[in-house]
């Protein structure tokens, strides 16, 4: 440090006589007509000059001059009484008090590149210790042989932690540390405890000894204080966190007792580290009542994306509570931490359960809102003409010129309407433009918003249109993400359809998923995939575009799912949600919690929904059952080669539900089909009391309801539903398995359709949430009006089209908007 030679003493010494300012001062008063601000200015200067105390306390701020900065404007117009345009304006007057501050050792000037706010942060830190006193300075909190600034309150030190950034602050810290060490306060002979004690010196030797022999050494080193913890170090930067485990597993008795807490140390390190790095972490430091709390979301989103069993993630999070417990009784350390519940254990066939009825419509009116969010990202930017240029032929910024407004001719002019971030600038005129942007009292992302400036792409904004792609095709997780924009083909030439070409890891590598292959009533998926697929593929290029050819690798610049980081670390960065080892998934499996999170999707026992891609698949099998698609039709959506790969795969998701819901309708209709032949031998006479004996109807105007008080799973499964009450959702759906549609509920169903049609033809319904409510609608509507598909005859079919002219339905549409 070029200036801080002098010692503390030399700067508590008096100031030599100053004298009157310099010659060139005195000819410019001479020559230049003084008023009165400016004669004020100048006197100022001249008493101040000589006053070593009040140089000490002069602030200095940024200036446009060879130093870089002067004295504070706003200082001037306190000690002089003028105003702020006044004192800016005499503000070079001020210089012989600069000169005079840097002779006397109050400014420091390195030699390397400096900044204004370095050089301040110096003069107050030098300031504030200057005037300490001996018995103050024994009283500064020391921590690690070193002044702790987190145990100091902003009245007590000037500087924030982060004013250490600049060297020059920095050397003064130093220089402050060895005047400590001087007066006795700090030891110069410190070492840390690794370099004091011999069980250190074993932990460098034997770096080849097991986990088994490390942890039974570290659990021989009794645990009752602070000092008993070994210094953390570069070679061994969690070695705290591992005595901790240690400690608490020489207690336990049984062998896998033991290999639950390494291994649980093991999983908590890497939380850890992901957390902090791989510095060398002080437990007392970095451990806050929190903790449990946040390493139970990080175990969560491992269960979430399949890494770990929930019955694991028990036993982990168990071991991790009480090696916190462990901790809590060392005798000095006041160490609180907030438990947490554990998870609610479930068999890991549970991830190959398809979604239920009831999370399929939570999951089909969540992705329809997603999407809708997202593409509002595609309205383009509007120029608004606004602003100059504020910049020189240099690229550098004219002074007054550094204006929201011409920050935004800036963008529309020189940065083509492209958001610039701090960590993807690279041009002198992205660099001014940020400049402007962080010289004004907004955020970026603030200024962007207001300006409607498209957000940047992030992982959120792609994953509705994933989830979408994953309920429409039913492919894997892998096979998705390593999609590449031109994938997607409108033709093929075999079969003339659309085809999805597609990646799969653990087959024969590229595959080719032709679409719409069958006409089954996928109520779940869409009456199109090759419509739908074609619409997510084109939104992605459009969502994507601008900004792929900014990916670093060229092997992933045509993938179809890219994003841009808005991490602290990587903001603004372009990556592809797959990388080529197909193990970057932490991202997605965070925002699928989000996405949850958001919608608020609850799974049928009320808790939130696990969602994952993987469960999409099953679920769009139950689908194809369900309606009755072929297994080799099953086969070929699925990609199997081989038919037997298709019936393993479908006997080993859990469809029991189904299984027995199918055996019940078949046992429903043989006993219906049995009532009724009894029906007819019965005499006419007792013949209705007999039928109301065997069924009872509910009427309602589109159809009529085996019982009303015996709803479907789904219905019951409702948050809303009270068991021995009616059904929650009596006289709305048309696919309730209760519902027995006759010839005359006909024309009310073709009035139905016919302004159902007229709603998706002449509004925007399709492009809200409610669009899949009404082409669900529509698809049931077409299995019982279509000739072909029909259990009516086309007399009866046609009777209640005709019907349907006098039937109005506006009551029921607007339940739908």
């Amino acid at each position: 440090m070029k200036n801080i030679g002098i010692t503390i003493d030399e700067i508590h010494e008096d100031f030599p006589e100053p004298g009157i300012l310099g010659a060139d001062f005195k000819e410019f008063e001479e020559k230049q007509p003084i008023n009165v601000a400016q004669a004020a200015v100048i006197e100022w200067v001249s008493k101040t000059a000589g006053d070593k105390e009040a140089l000490w306390e002069i602030p200095i701020s940024k200036a446009d001059n060879t130093l870089g900065f002067s004295v504070a404007v706003k200082h001037i117009q306190s000690a002089v009484g003028v105003s702020y345009s006044v004192a800016q304006k005499y503000r070079g007057l001020t210089t012989p008090l600069i000169e005079r501050m840097i002779e006397e050792g109050i400014l420091v000037i390195p030699s390397e590149s400096y900044e204004a706010a370095g050089i301040e942060n110096t003069r107050k830190l030098l300031n504030w210790y200057r005037k300490l006193t001996v018995e103050e300075k024994h009283t500064l909190p020391i921590f690690g042989n070193k002044i702790s600034i987190g145990k100091m309150s902003p009245e007590q030190l000037p500087i924030k932690k982060e004013s250490l950034r600049f060297n020059v602050v920095k050397d003064a810290w130093e220089f402050i540390h060895k005047d400590l060490e001087k007066i006795g306060i700090i030891d110069p002979n410190y070492k840390s405890v690794v370099e004091r004690t011999s069980e250190a010196n074993v932990n460098r030797k034997n770096s080849s000894e097991s986990q088994i022999d490390r942890f039974n050494r570290l659990a021989s080193r009794e645990l009752n204080a602070t000092n008993d913890f070994f210094i953390p170090s570069k070679l061994e930067p969690f070695i705290q966190v591992e005595q901790l485990f240690a400690s608490y597993c020489k207690t336990v008795a049984s062998e896998s007792g033991k290999s639950n807490y390494r291994a649980a140390s093991t999983s908590f390190i890497k939380f850890l580290s992901d957390l902090h790095g791989t510095v060398p972490l002080n437990i007392l430091i970095v451990f806050d009542p929190h903790l449990l709390s946040r390493y139970r979301k990080y175990l969560e989103q491992k269960i979430i994306k399949e890494e770990i069993s929930s019955h694991y993630a028990n036993t982990n999070l168990s071991a991790v509570r009480k090696a916190l417990y462990r901790l809590k009784q060392v005798s000095d350390i006041d160490y609180i931490f907030f438990d947490v519940e554990g998870f609610s254990v479930s068999r890991e066939t549970d991830i190959k359960k398809p979604f239920t009825m009831n999370e399929r419509l939570q999951i089909l009116d969540a992705i329809e809102k997603g999407i809708g969010e997202s593409r509002a990202t595609l309205t383009p930017y509007k120029k608004s003409g606004v602003g100059k240029n504020p910049l020189d032929k240099k690229g550098s910024r004219i002074y007054g010129l550094s204006t929201l407004d011409n920050a935004r001719w800036l963008f529309e002019n020189c940065l083509k309407c492209k958001p610039v971030h701090h960590n993807t600038a690279k041009s002198t005129i992205e660099k001014s433009f940020l400049a402007i942007i962080a010289d004004s009292d907004k955020g970026l992302i603030e200024v962007y918003n207001e300006w409607g400036v498209p957000p940047m792409i992030n992982i959120d904004v792609l994953t509705p249109y994933l989830l979408r792609l994953a309920q429409i095709t039913g492919l894997n997780a892998d096979s998705l993400l390593s999609l590449n924009i031109d994938d997607y083909v409108d033709s093929h030439p075999a079969t003339s359809r659309p085809c999805l070409r597609y990646w799969k890891e653990r087959s024969d590598g590229h595959k080719e998923y032709h679409l719409d292959l069958f006409n089954a009533e996928l109520t779940w998926l869409t009456s199109s995939q090759a419509k739908s697929i074609k619409v997510i593929f084109e939104e992605l290029d459009q969502l994507t575009g601008s900004f792929r050819q900014d990916i670093e690798d060229d092997a992933f610049k045509d993938r179809l799912f890219i994003y841009q980081s808005n991490s602290t670390k990587k903001h603004g960065k372009v990556s592809p949600l797959l990388g080529n080892k197909g193990k970057n998934k932490k991202a997605l499996g965070t925002s699928l919690s989000r996405f949850v999170n958001k919608y608020n999707l609850k799974n049928d026992a009320g808790d939130p929904l696990t969602l994952t891609i993987s469960r999409f698949r099953p679920t769009f099998v139950s689908e194809m059952l369900r309606n009755g698609v072929t297994v080799r039709e099953i086969q070929l959506m699925l990609g199997h080669s081989s038919l037997q790969t298709t019936l393993g795969y479908i006997d080993s998701l859990d469809f029991n539900s189904m299984s027995r819901m199918k055996i019940n309708d078949e046992l429903e209709e043989i006993h219906q089909s049995t009532l009724d032949k009894e029906v007819e031998k019965v005499p006419k006479d007792i013949e209705s009391k007999k039928n109301d004996e065997l069924v009872t109807t509910f009427h309602t105007p589109l159809a009529e309801c085996r019982n009303i008080f015996d709803p479907p799973d789904f219905v019951k499964n409702l948050s809303s539903y009270i068991p021995g009450t009616p059904c929650s959702q009596y006289n709305k759906c048309l696919g309730c398995d209760n519902v027995i549609i006759t010839a005359k509920n006909l024309p009310e169903i073709f009035a139905m359709k016919r302004d159902y049609t007229l709603l998706k033809e002449h509004s925007r319904v399709m492009d809200t949430p409610y669009g899949h409510v009404v082409s669900e609608n529509l698809e049931l509507i077409k299995g019982i009006t279509e000739p072909e598909l029909s259990n009516f005859s086309l007399e009866e079919l046609e009777n209640g089209r005709r019907l349907a002219e006098y039937i109005e339905t506006t009551t029921l549409v607007d339940g739908v908007i």
